[in-house]
C-alpha cells in the first residue's frame, strides 16, 4: 500500500518553523496569508497585542468573481493594502504561511506592493 504525504501537515510544519523566525509589532506587523481551494484571505496582524489591525479576502463585497484565481488573489493584495494604508500601516513583514512564494501567494503579495505596502 502506497501511503499518500499529507501535504498540509507539511505546511503546518512549515508554518511553525517560520512562525518561530518572523513577529508583527505595532510599527511593523505581520502580513499573513491563508489560502485555501476556493478563496484566499490575508491579515494584517501585531503579535505583541495579538489583535489583527486590518483583513481582506476574495469573499469580501468589493472582489468580484472566483476567489480560487490569481486575479483575485493580486485584488485581495490590493484591499489589504488600502485598508493598511487606512490603518496607518505602510511596512509590513510578509508571512507566506508555509505556503510555496509561487502563484496567488505570489499574485496576492504583488498585489499588495502594488496598493503600496512595504515588505
Amino acid at each position: 500500500m502506497v501511503k499518500k504525504p499529507d501535504t498540509n501537515k507539511a505546511r503546518l510544519h512549515r508554518h511553525v518553523r517560520v512562525r518561530g523566525k518572523i513577529s508583527g509589532t505595532a510599527e511593523c506587523p505581520r502580513l499573513c496569508v491563508f489560502r485555501s481551494n476556493a478563496n484566499i484571505y490575508a491579515q494584517v496582524i501585531d503579535d505583541l497585542k495579538g489583535v489583527t489591525l486590518a483583513a481582506a479576502s476574495s469573499l469580501d463585497k468589493e472582489i468580484e468573481g472566483y476567489g480560487g484565481n490569481k486575479a483575485a488573489a493580486r485584488e485581495v493584495g490590493k484591499l489589504i493594502a488600502k485598508r493598511a494604508k487606512d490603518a496607518g500601516i505602510n511596512d509590513v513583514v510578509f508571512d507566506r504561511g508555509g505556503y510555496i512564494y509561487h502563484g496567488r501567494v505570489q499574485e496576492l503579495a504583488e498585489g499588495a506592493r502594488e496598493g503600496g505596502l512595504n515588505f
